[in-house]
């Protein structure tokens, strides 16, 4: 068995990461798959080989499952950005469910009193509030395509505005249109593309790690407001001061919806960009409303990815909690307040702890825009030691809710949880393997309620789960 040699194989499910998994026949040894769908024959072509188990891409489907279909979006299979296009809707609802319950009794090893059924996103495509793509000097072209390519070269050497190919980091294909954002994005996706591709500005080369134009972030809202952020390095040349102040009045005349046009500078190795942040044209952030609550979203802030998801998962947040209006709330990891203002209206008292200062200072903006005088917000990373104490000072909550990001929370800050022992603790989490990880050892004082899956990412394997747990 070598990378490059092609087998038979019998698919039997879909793993954590969106990755199909088989056996080979004969040694029992494990295949991780690219492209195939449980209770489905292949064919496979190794690519490459662990300790154990091995790695391999479909090449053709003898036998298709009755869930798979024909991925509507031309870029599938190649773009890192969406994994389950060939599987119907149901069929990945499934497997997120699925997901979900392993992670809890398989990582956590605790038993929930209820398995609640997984919520549908209202829609499959053109739901996210964010998109953000990569900028590179050279276009990524696939396989299947090189040989009809190799007489214009030059094609290959056009600079790309898209995502990475899935599981590249220095690959980027373009993407002309995608379909995980509506038409007013993907309109001012293309007013940006045809603005690089007739100007002189550079894109950045992961090669040499230089480039004027870095990133291209879009973001939308369910009002219908539209944000443009503008990633670069600092500029060198009066050309590519031209190009961004070109770019901001080309895009709002072309699309009036576009209402933010906002210039980052990132000269740093981290994609993460930490300004400064200026306003090119309009305002400096983009209006949202859920719950009753209008929010104010800047650049630089948090706010959950589905437009149309958005109102049940904050309602489903604010069942959860069982308020009555008497109890004094921690919403740790709070962003712009998204959780926090909503749960204002039932509650004594809030308190929102978040590390990000500018989504602090766009909650406490948001507050006051909504005459929430119970809410009070308090930057503070919650994964160190400076954290902890700032956590020490503040009164004991009746409930707390954590909304941590992929890597779960800090294991001290699950201890200082056990100290502090709420009466309940609505955990929030976009990954349910860490999030059964920390309430394996939650688990010791609290009996886990109910577990609720919330469909947060269509065409991904990404799942939001909220999890409740009551102080036994």
């Amino acid at each position: 068995m070598k990378p490059g040699d092609t087998v038979e194989l019998a698919v039997e499910s879909l793993g954590f990461e969106g990755i199909a998994i088989a056996r080979l026949e004969g040694s029992g040894l494990v295949v991780q798959l690219r492209g195939g769908l449980p209770g489905e024959r292949v064919r496979a072509r190794i690519r490459r080989k662990r300790r154990s188990y091995v790695e391999a891409d479909v090449t053709e489907i003898i036998e298709p499952s009755p869930s798979r279909r024909q991925p509507p979006c031309p870029y599938a299979g190649d773009c890192g950005g969406c994994t389950w296009q060939h599987a119907d809707y149901t069929e990945q609802l499934r497997w997120k469910q699925q997901h979900v319950r392993d992670a809890f009794e398989r990582i956590g090893g605790v038993r929930v009193e209820e398995y609640r059924p997984i919520l549908p996103s209202p829609s499959e495509f053109a739901y996210r509030a964010k998109m953000e793509f990569t900028c590179s000097d050279r276009t990524w072209i696939p396989d299947r395509l090189w040989h009809s390519m190799e007489p214009n070269a030059m094609e290959r050497k056009r600079a790309a505005i898209g995502l990475h190919v899935r599981g590249r980091f220095d690959a980027v294909l373009d993407i002309e249109r995608c379909m995980l954002q509506d038409e007013v994005a993907n309109e001012i996706l293309a007013v940006v593309r045809r603005l690089v591709r007739s100007s002189r500005v550079s894109c950045n080369s992961h090669r040499t790690r230089d480039g004027f134009l870095r990133n291209v972030v879009i973001r939308r809202t369910g009002t219908g407001e539209a944000m443009l952020v503008l990633v670069t390095r600092s500029p060198q040349h009066e050309h590519e001061r031209t190009f961004i102040e070109t770019c901001a009045s080309e895009a709002t005349r072309a699309v009036p919806q576009l209402i933010s046009v906002v210039w980052a500078l990132n000269d740093t190795p981290s994609p993460v960009a930490p300004g400064p942040f200026t306003t090119l044209s309009g305002r400096d952030y983009i209006c949202e409303r859920v719950a009753g609550v209008e929010f104010r979203i800047s650049a630089q802030s948090f706010f959950q990815a589905n437009i149309a998801q958005l109102e049940r998962f904050v309602g489903c947040v604010i069942e959860s909690a069982a308020l009555d209006g008497s109890e004094t709330v921690w919403d740790l990891y709070a962003g712009a307040g998204t959780l926090t203002l909503p749960l204002a209206r039932h509650c004594r008292q809030i308190i929102g702890v978040e590390s990000n200062g500018a989504a602090t200072a766009d909650a406490i903006a948001n507050a006051a825009r909504n005459s929430i005088a119970n809410a009070e917000f308090i930057t503070a990373d919650l994964h160190t030691e400076s954290g902890w104490k700032i956590l020490a000072r503040l009164p004991d909550p009746a409930v707390a809710v954590a909304d941590p990001p992929r890597v779960g929370m800090h294991p001290k800050l699950v201890e200082y949880l056990l100290q502090r022992l709420p009466r309940r603790i609505v955990y929030v989490s976009c990954n349910p393997a860490t999030q059964a990880r920390d309430v394996k050892r939650l688990a010791e004082r609290y009996t886990v309620r109910s577990v609720q899956p919330i469909d947060m990412f269509p065409q991904t394997y990404h799942v939001e789960n909220v999890a409740v747990l009551e102080r036994r």
